[in-house]
């Protein structure tokens, strides 16, 4: 097996982008480099922004190649179990810390270097009605996979997909980002910097952040219920600009902020806000109000609500990183506008992340 010094290149590629907002935020997106029957791949849990030598997991590509033999459960638990064990036994000896969970689909990319990210302006496009068809007139040579089950599922239907039409060095997948793969980091870099320029080209608005003034008093009603509920006194992330505002005015205007566009919303922001209407505050003591929305919530759906948006007042979050997923929510809902209006993921895969024991993993592992 190499060792880690021959990863310099791909901690520099992993930073660079960990850094940047644009292309990812808090722990999302994985990057991978082949060397020989090694595959070095992000540890889950980690963010790139940061990440070292030890962030990588070694991964043995002919044990990972071997997992293609198998045949696994048609159950979803008992297969993800499976499957589990098998991507941790696929480990290079020594090693310790889980993989990410797309290593299997990194290890089938024929590429030496694989960098998986979710730029908003990328998911303006996947998270969108005509994603696939602006996809095919943009990027004539990428390969566009439909929503589908992370980890093996994913892993498998790219997999068959590329045995039909050979390699491509893009593949944007609905409702979770792009992964660019290519044999040097230069390459990469030019990937990337095509899909952002195209996209810029071709979106019709962007999301407007100009500041606007907020009902103090609501907000302190807000705030003061959630310091109850959640456990203060802790001063909530509140956020009111342009762009909230003119999707709080009710509901309808609302749906394109209502549910989740990618697994990362889900694990940071939450699987959909809650929606607060203005009359709330017209009550005897809109204080306990709030606390019967916040605890109805979490009574209807089995988890506490980390985004809360109130009707033409503002929204806050239980956490700086539910704010951060929840403002990459509001861009991607302004530029799906130039590819037919929203498409979140649909019930049954946010079910499946909502119990996914990898998610569950990678949320406890970020502390968030």
């Amino acid at each position: 097996m190499k060792t880690r010094h021959d990863i310099f290149d791909l901690i520099s590629i992993s930073r660079m982008y960990g850094a940047d907002s644009r292309y990812v935020l808090l722990g999302g997106g994985n990057t991978s480099r082949k060397i020989g029957e090694v595959m070095y791949v992000k540890a889950s849990g980690c963010a790139l922004s940061d990440i070292d030598e030890t962030g990588f997991v070694a991964m043995s590509l002919p044990k990972l190649n071997a997992i293609w033999d198998k045949r696994y459960p048609e159950n979803t638990k008992e297969r993800e179990k499976e499957i589990l064990h098998d991507m941790m036994e696929a480990r290079c000896q020594g090693e310790t810390a889980r993989p990410s969970v797309e290593a299997l689909l990194h290890s089938i990319i024929p590429f030496t270097y694989v960098v998986h990210l979710h730029p908003a302006l990328v998911n303006g496009l996947t998270c969108s009605q005509s994603g696939k068809q602006s996809a095919a007139s943009l990027f004539p040579d990428a390969l566009w996979i439909p929503l589908v089950n992370p980890g093996y599922i994913l892993a498998k239907t790219v997999r068959d997909a590329l045995q039909e039409t050979g390699e491509s060095t893009l593949i944007f997948l609905q409702n979770h980002g792009v992964f660019a793969g290519a044999d040097t980091v230069g390459q990469i870099e030019h990937l990337y910097d095509s899909i952002m320029k195209k996209l810029n080209r071709s979106v019709v608005r962007k999301p407007i952040f100009t500041e606007v003034k907020v009902h103090a008093k609501r907000v302190k009603t807000v705030q003061t219920a959630m310091e109850r509920f959640y456990g203060g006194p802790i001063k909530y992330p509140m956020v009111s600009n342009r762009e909230i505002a003119s999707r709080l005015v009710d509901e309808k205007s609302f749906y394109s902020l209502s549910s989740a566009y990618t697994p990362d919303h889900i694990v940071y922001s939450g699987f959909r806000p809650l929606w607060i209407p203005e009359k709330i505050f017209e009550a005897e003591q809109p204080v306990e109000a709030v606390l019967d929305a916040l605890r109805l919530f979490e009574k209807k759906h089995g988890v506490t609500a980390k985004i809360i948006a109130v009707q033409k007042t503002s929204v806050f979050a239980i956490s700086e990183a539910a704010m951060a997923l929840f403002l990459d929510t509001v861009k991607i809902a302004a530029f799906t506008e130039g590819f037919g209006g929203p498409r979140f993921m649909d019930d049954e895969q946010i079910e499946f992340i909502r119990t996914w024991e990898v998610e569950q993993y990678r949320a406890n592992m970020s502390g968030k």
